[in-house]
């Protein structure tokens, strides 16, 4: 079984602090933050490029900017209504929220994306699940 892997700013306290809570709601999904080795590398191969992004990798597919909102949202099982508003405030609200919060606007990436197979190499240690066997007498 694999994880889904949630593409994060580890740079700023309060988006660690959300991963955290992520991982505590959500077992099925892996906080990464977007500076780590393996998240700069996926992004070079997935994209050609680094770009700075709000991203879910579930299964074989990528889910960037509202695609990825969505998707993290449904995962969460957050009310539908609610989900839809953040997919549709994300695109006009990234860029501003961007700006004053991560100091930097996110990549005008939207959407859902195969998983390239030269990227999913740099991911999968990141998405297998580790599980510590339990003895019982």
């Amino acid at each position: 079984m694999t994880q889904s892997l949630l593409v994060y700013d580890g740079s700023t306290d309060l988006f660690r602090r959300a991963a955290e809570t992520i991982t505590r709601c959500a077992t099925d999904i892996t906080p990464v933050p977007w500076e780590s080795e393996a998240i700069q590398a996926f992004l070079q191969a997935q994209f050609n490029d680094l770009p700075f992004a709000f991203i879910l990798i579930e299964g074989e597919s990528v889910h960037v900017g509202e695609a990825a909102v969505k998707e993290a949202l449904e995962g969460l099982d957050v009310a539908a209504p609610v989900a839809r508003l953040a997919e549709q405030v994300y695109p006009t609200a990234a860029g501003p929220f961007g700006r004053v919060v991560h100091g930097r606007v996110p990549a005008d990436i939207h959407g859902t994306f195969p998983l390239d197979e030269a990227a999913k190499a740099h991911i999968e240690p990141l998405r297998r699940v580790h599980t510590i066997p339990v003895e019982t007498e």
